[in-house]
């Protein structure tokens, strides 16, 4: 495998993204709602029964918390503040690198179909592992620097506003950093992979994107099983989560640039 050709092809993929302000724009809500409207909501409104009332599964996810997870000198607005801030919202925290790669690499393959390009890159002497992992790439890296820059936010809002209402420093641990920096680049690899798979075959944005709703169902299964106590998503959860990921990551990857058909994509342009 050649890097420099792979490097290339994430070099004007990335810098078409970056010249689409539409493609952008999106790339704020979800961030934005997770990373600065959660935390803040959660951090102010601790101590009132309207916040548990409103966020569906807060309520069951604070009656089945395993005993000895949380501190046990914390009030009642301490308890929600801690436990949702470091926990709860853990696992919801993983939508934002699957959005970013969905509204960028959906437009992987399709973007080149409208902006009639994809038939000179076909034509090039890249190998079909090299194309498919600079497209990957193209998507990952703003996925990855967008989930980064959102932690550093939420850590900010966590410790400014929670620490106060919790009476002590508690953001991040153990789990928020394995979270960070492992799961969400393999999170992010495995939905980028999936949608560039399924641009190459779709016509439009829309159904490219459709795919990483795959990818959302296991996130939103983390966060049905610490709603009803089946689970808590702690540091072990997350190493396992992340073992996983990784190897389902290499499989998805080579099954998808063994099954690329260039000369198919070729003939539906020409």
């Amino acid at each position: 495998m050649n890097g420099r050709r792979v490097l290339t092809i994430a070099r004007k993929d990335l810098s078409e993204v970056l010249r689409n302000k539409q493609a952008l724009a999106p790339l704020l809500v979800v961030p934005i709602i997770f990373a600065v409207v959660f935390p803040a909501a959660i951090a102010l409104l601790g101590r009132s029964s309207v916040l548990t009332a409103s966020v569906n599964g807060l309520d069951a996810f604070l009656d089945n918390i395993p005993a000895g997870v949380l501190p046990p000198d914390l009030d009642t607005g301490g308890i929600v503040v801690y436990a949702a801030l470091t926990y709860f919202l853990a696992p919801l925290f993983l939508m934002i690198p699957i959005m970013v790669a969905s509204v960028i690499g959906s437009s992987s393959f399709v973007g080149e179909k409208e902006r009639r390009t994809l038939e000179g890159l076909l034509y090039t002497p890249v190998t079909n592992r090299e194309l498919v992992l600079g497209k990957v790439f193209a998507a990952l890296v703003p996925a990855i620097v967008v989930t980064w820059g959102s932690f550093v936010i939420y850590a900010i809002i966590a410790n400014v506003l929670g620490n106060p209402v919790v009476g002590r420093a508690f953001f991040p641990n153990v789990t928020w950093l394995i979270l960070v920096f492992l799961l969400v680049p393999l999170v992010a690899f495995l939905a980028i992979t999936l949608i560039v798979a399924v641009s190459g075959r779709s016509s439009t944005v829309q159904g490219a994107q459709g795919v990483s709703v795959l990818v959302l169902l296991p996130v939103l299964a983390l966060v049905v099983g610490q709603a009803t106590g089946l689970m808590l998503f702690d540091a072990s959860v997350a190493l396992i989560a992340a073992g996983v990921i990784a190897i389902v990551d290499v499989a998805v990857f080579l099954a998808v640039a063994k099954t690329f058909q260039r000369e198919r994509l070729i003939t539906k342009l020409t």
